[in-house]
């Protein structure tokens, strides 16, 4: 055994270390918030690789974001150097990926095929093939796109086209639905593309229809650890279950039936009951809670213990941090104006050191807002912090596409967003752009390929800029062996290009930090010899913000705070009807509603290492309210 994890698995508490020695067979771990459940996932992933050096197989551990899946990474590399390339550490999505570039030929999907991680790139590839559809004479026209939101649906619950009609209480209407369906698979095969939901749909009819291949899973990968299992969809369980067939059951599944609040994307309760009925696992609790001070775990007791869908017998948080002073306060306003302000004016008048330790949650973006601006007018550094799924530069948008269009040459729609980027890189007027509806069809006429038409047209205009980025383009042409070239030639060079557009405000330097960061991540998921088709995947499947500045507050909606801590944490909003939201107060709204209310300020209050203010004001939006039920059920004290 290593220094480093002989040292690690040390300093693990008794039901940790009995976690981290978990054998064979089917486990369950409920963890709570600050209980170290990924120092328990690391420790066990290193414990196995270094007790098994001399056999060969690989460890699959799935995560829920590509940032929890590079910190497992990473510890486990420094546990047990050298090991980490026998294991596959990363988001379902990305894990699907890779069986569909190895066996998705199974299915008639080509290795290369690319990732539709933008709302419009799939809205405008629906509405194509309805307009193509409708030419033929199909009853489909293409106001049908509106379709797409329920074609998620039931993609996420593995609904495939021939079962659609059925899930409709209008027989005809649901017909109708299966059509477009029917024509959104049909476009994406044919564009050799996929959305996030297919990614998961499609692994599943592989696993499904191809038993081999889940039975090779299974054999290449003999233990599968899944982080936050309580926010695994129906779509995602079953792909488990899929993969697992009749007899595997070597699943190492951490949850926290607590932290459950991504019910709107499918996460439920019933995950876990459905686990633990199919896979009968051993149960393990970690409840020594070393992030918050007691005030703060007493508090979140008190609060959840309000909630039903709770395994039975689960036990409560223990705190294990000693500390003095008031760790848990509140502030009372008189409007959500004055609330946005007196936080900013205590936030500023503390110390400046402690703004990059401090985080402003809210239930939704459009509260932190006000906040935002009181904080800058401040002069506090602060920013909320939002998941970028698309590189915001023309720059770095131009040079995504530009890889794409080498790999997939018929798809109008890359070529369109390559065009555009360059227009906007150079800063031409309208007139003077490249026009890309008229490239493509001078393209189709003269018999060639649309990059190969714009790389003869941008050379035409004798501009720099774009006589350069023609030139990067035409070796991707000529060899797409040489595209490591042209993404080295372009990271140095493209963010000295956000002067050649006047007036235009430009993120590259943001976007090249952010690509560096993707394809670092990459590298070492992957290893480090990527291809081309796997480097796209990877950062279609990756958020594109930069890496966050050090020295200013954070604002974050709860959900996307969820598996941060900070030392210093404001709840902003505990009124009712704003936490817990008004929909869940509603007549007819289900007890399940609020309940995930309630979960969301029991993780807000977990965050903190040090202090939680919880905050609230008389009236929101002109609006009288009441204080939210959830301060008296925490056992917060209003004078």
């Amino acid at each position: 055994m290593t220094p480093q994890l002989t040292a690690a698995i040390d300093r693990l508490s008794t039901t940790q270390r009995q976690a981290v020695d978990w054998g064979e067979g089917p486990a369950l771990v409920l963890a709570g918030p600050g209980v170290g459940k990924t120092t328990v996932l690391t420790a066990r992933i290193a414990r196995i690789l270094d007790g098994a050096r001399n056999r060969n197989f690989r460890i699959l551990a799935l995560t829920f974001t590509t940032k929890a899946g590079d910190e497992m990474r990473s510890r486990v590399e420094e546990l047990v150097p050298g090991l980490t390339e026998r294991t596959v550490i990363g988001t379902f999505h990305a894990f699907c990926a890779q069986v569909l570039r190895q066996h998705g030929s199974h299915l008639k999907i080509k290795p290369d095929f690319g990732v539709y991680d933008q709302d419009v790139d799939r809205e405008e590839l629906l509405r194509d093939a309805l307009r193509q559809a409708s030419a033929r004479g199909e009853q489909v026209s293409p106001s049908d796109v509106r379709w797409l939101k329920v074609i998620d649906q039931l993609r996420s619950n593995i609904v495939g086209p021939p079962k659609t009609a059925a899930r409709f209480r209008d027989p005809a209407e649901g017909e109708h639905v299966a059509r477009v369906y029917t024509l959104y698979e049909a476009a994406l095969q044919e564009r050799n593309v996929m959305d996030f939901n297919g990614l998961i749909l499609n692994a599943c009819r592989l696993a499904h229809q191809m038993p081999s291949v889940a039975a090779r899973i299974r054999q290449s990968y003999p233990y599968w650890l899944i982080d936050e299992f309580q926010d695994t969809t129906p779509a995602q369980y079953r792909l488990v279950k899929f993969m697992a067939g009749d007899q595997f059951k070597n699943v190492f599944a951490v949850a926290d039936d607590d932290q459950i609040i991504y019910q709107w994307a499918g996460a439920s309760y019933q995950q876990i009951v459905r686990f633990r009925q199919d896979f009968e696992p051993a149960l393990f609790q970690l409840v020594e809670n070393r992030r918050c001070p007691p005030a703060v775990v007493q508090a979140a007791n008190n609060l959840i213990v309000h909630n039903s869908d709770r395994t039975p017998g689960k036990a409560s948080l223990v705190a294990m941090k000693a500390m003095e002073g008031a760790a848990i306060s509140y502030r009372t306003f008189v409007s959500d104006q004055d609330e946005a302000q007196g936080i900013a004016r205590e936030i500023a008048a503390s110390d400046a050191k402690n703004w990059g330790e401090t985080a402003v949650l809210a239930r939704t973006r459009a509260q932190l807002m006000p906040v935002l601006s009181a904080l800058q007018a401040a002069g506090v550094k602060a920013a909320i912090a939002t998941r970028r799924d698309r590189f915001m530069s023309p720059q770095f948008g131009w040079l995504q596409a530009c890889l794409d269009q080498s790999i997939r040459p018929t798809d109008k729609r890359i070529f369109t967003a390559m065009v555009d980027a360059a227009n906007r890189i150079v800063g031409v007027a309208d007139e003077q752009a490249l026009n890309a509806s008229l490239l493509i069809a001078e393209a189709e006429a003269a018999g060639q390929s649309c990059m190969e038409h714009w790389v003869a047209a941008a050379q035409a205009t004798s501009d720099a800029v774009f006589t350069r980025l023609a030139a990067m383009a035409q070796r991707l042409i000529e060899s797409r062996a040489s595209w490591k070239s042209v993404v080295i030639e372009a990271l140095a060079w493209l963010p000295t290009t956000t002067g050649a557009a006047e007036g235009v405000v430009t993120d590259a330097s943001d976007d090249k930090a952010a690509w560096e960061t993707a394809t670092r991540a990459i590298r070492s998921e992957m290893g480090a010899d990527i291809e081309l088709p796997e480097l796209l995947q990877g950062i279609a499947l990756r958020p594109k913000e930069p890496p966050a500045d050090p020295g200013a507050v954070s604002l974050y909606t709860i959900h996307a705070s969820k598996g941060l801590e900070f030392d210093h944490v404001w709840v902003t909003g505990l009124a009712e009807s704003v936490l817990p939201s008004w929909q869940s107060l509603k007549p007819d709204a289900r007890p399940a509603e609020l309940e995930e209310e309630r979960r969301n300020c029991f993780v807000a209050i977990t965050r903190t290492r040090k202090t939680v203010i919880l905050t609230w004001a008389s009236a929101y939006q002109g609006r009288t309210k009441p204080v939210s039920r959830f301060v008296a059920e925490m056992g917060v004290v209003v004078a």
